[in-house]
């Protein structure tokens, strides 16, 4: 089995299989679903704290086809949950490329941010020292790369 990635039956894994995200080996092509266990710099944050900074996960170093139509869901797990299956899990974004019909070089890097203060509420995760992030390949992600994935803070 390929490292960061899990075979999963009938969508359910044990979240003891996920590996961290230090452990995964970035960049990584998005050709398949990815899992990881990502480390909050954070938790127990107040109600103050929460409106100064939100938190922020991070999808860094996306490298595509600017001239290619690509799409992939972003998804969220509490870490307590022993196992992950679809009731318990939240959706917390997507990235699309919109074709550009560019002359000026055919990759592109990006980074995706999704604001995850509300939804780790949701999952009563505020006290988690990491969250279990799931990247779904939708459309055209087969050359696609994943620089890393981490949490950072906004105000």
């Amino acid at each position: 089995m390929d490292q960061g990635e899990l075979k999963l039956k009938h969508g359910v894994t044990n979240s003891s299989e996920i590996p961290s995200a230090s452990s995964v080996v970035f960049p990584r092509k998005l050709d398949s679903r990815v899992r990881v266990d990502v480390p909050r710099p954070k938790k127990s944050r107040s109600r103050k704290d929460k409106e100064d900074e939100e938190e922020i996960l991070v999808i860094k170093g996306i490298e595509l086809d600017r001239n290619k139509f690509v799409k992939f869901d972003v998804f969220i797990n509490d870490e307590d949950d022993p196992v992950s299956r679809p009731d318990n899990t939240e959706f917390a974004g997507s990235f699309v490329n919109v074709p550009q019909k560019r002359s000026d070089g055919k990759r592109k890097s990006t980074v995706l941010r999704i604001a995850i203060t509300e939804l780790l509420e949701d999952l009563d995760a505020d006290d988690d020292d990491s969250v279990i992030v799931t990247l779904v390949p939708r459309a055209g992600t087969d050359d696609v790369t994943i620089g890393g994935i981490e949490i950072q803070f906004a105000s």
